[in-house]
């Protein structure tokens, strides 16, 4: 009676359009309420609440949007698809190819794919647009590529994942490299073909010389983020929460008195937007803390991971319905808050079927990235939307289509070869 008087809350709550975060939080009190009674229940929520955002991890989270932030102000997206132009402009579909580029780079620096899509479109898509590119295939590209803020690291997504599951932050982060890359690939190749089945005759197809986009050592500044964050993960002179400090640091230092990009108004800006996203992760992780007790208490998880063994399913099976449901609540949820609440019902039954967490972790991500640029709530075809006065959802969505089936192609190929997510991870743990 007490888990549907719970649930029953919690999905008013959210048919009534209540916060995520406040939603988990009065549901969860409901629950704790009706198991072990108003004062007792009120005591408990306060500890654990307290108790799950009195962590170490945790404290990466705003440093690493800080960071971005600090980046996206210092204008390094700009640098960044400049780069990325100089590189790829003379393929076919040069300009998307190189938005495809700069957002996975701009990924290893941001760790959100929203900030991602706004910071990469914002300079691409009137590019693409000038230059005759279809309006519904330039911000397709974009949206779909900014979902691998959220995959390739740093990458918020990982750290709440392992404050559910406790797996290794730097082995989750070193597992989103390979299929980050792989399915920045599958874009770019199906830019490439995009243009070149138009012919060679379109400006789309034209190539960019490197000359019309000259060198600029805010390219390289920017561009060395990347391997001092990761690569310092990696070696072990840091910790992830430590990196990302370092991160924070290095992206003042840079765009302040290397770039002279960061003005103060500037800096006010990305010091109030941090703040503003950080509170919003933190109140989702303490709701969730309070309503994943709650479940807890109820044995909730404990009674899944015994019907699930009653099925007797193997963990092929298993997967492929996890997928099922996970493409469908991308729909309605942001990876965040997908990754709070079900992840520990999970918990359970991944573990009894041994399935390795780190590898789940990526294929969770991914299929929150295909659910970013999936209708009613996929944020990304909100924020390009409103990259042009001209745009609506519906030629958002349908520029996206063909880069998030091939998302679908690449969650595939990670769920049947496991490898593409655990080499990385594993040369570390040997090495």
């Amino acid at each position: 009676m007490a888990f549907s008087i719970t649930l029953a809350s919690l999905a008013c709550l959210l048919l009534l359009g209540v916060p995520i975060a406040v939603s988990l939080l009065i549901s969860g009190t409901v629950g704790y309420m009706l198991t072990i009674g108003l004062a007792p229940g009120m005591t408990a929520l306060a500890q654990i609440a307290y108790s799950d955002l009195n962590s170490f991890v945790i404290i990466a989270i705003p440093l690493y949007i800080l960071m971005g932030q600090i980046m996206l102000k210092g204008e390094s997206g700009r640098d960044l698809f400049d780069f990325a132009q100089r590189v790829v402009g003379r393929l076919p579909g040069g300009l998307a190819v190189a938005a495809t580029v700069a957002s996975a780079i701009f990924a290893a620096i941001s760790g959100s794919s929203t900030a991602t899509a706004a910071t990469i479109g914002s300079i691409s898509v009137p590019e693409m647009c000038d230059r005759g590119y279809d309006k519904r295939m330039a911000a397709g590209v974009v949206a779909v590529a900014g979902t691998l803020g959220i995959l390739i690291p740093p990458s918020i997504s990982f750290i709440l994942y392992s404050l559910v599951t406790n797996a290794s932050v730097g082995k989750l982060f070193m597992a989103g490299i390979l299929p980050g890359i792989m399915l920045a690939v599958l874009f770019c190749l199906y830019s490439i073909y995009w243009a070149w089945r138009r012919g060679h005759n379109t400006t789309a197809a034209q190539p960019i010389s490197r000359e019309s986009v000259p060198f600029t050592w805010g390219m390289l500044g920017s561009l060395l983020m990347i391997p001092l964050i990761l690569g310092g993960i990696y070696t072990g002179w840091f910790t992830p929460t430590e990196a990302a400090g370092v991160g924070v640091i290095y992206a003042f230092s840079l765009t302040a008195f290397f770039k002279r990009t960061l003005t103060w108004q500037r800096l006010i800006d990305a010091l109030r937007d941090s703040a503003v996203t950080s509170c919003m992760i933190l109140m989702l992780i303490a709701g969730a803390a309070v309503f994943g007790n709650t479940l807890s208490l109820l044995r909730v998880p404990q009674d899944f991971a015994m019907w699930l063994e009653g099925l007797q399913l193997s963990s092929w099976q298993f997967m492929i319905a996890v997928n099922l449901l996970y493409l469908v609540l991308g729909m309605f949820m942001d990876a965040s808050a997908a990754i709070l609440v079900t992840v520990p019902i999970l918990l359970p039954g991944l573990e009894a079927l041994h399935i390795d967490l780190i590898w789940f972790g990526v294929i969770l991500v991914i299929n929150m990235e295909i659910g970013a640029v999936t209708p009613p709530v996929g944020m990304n075809l909100f924020v390009v939307k409103g990259l042009r006065p001209d745009y609506t959802i519906r030629d958002v969505l349908i520029g996206s289509l063909p880069y998030a089936a091939l998302g679908l192609v690449g969650l595939a190929l990670v769920v049947i070869f496991p490898q593409i997510a655990l080499l990385i991870p594993n040369l570390g743990a040997t090495g």
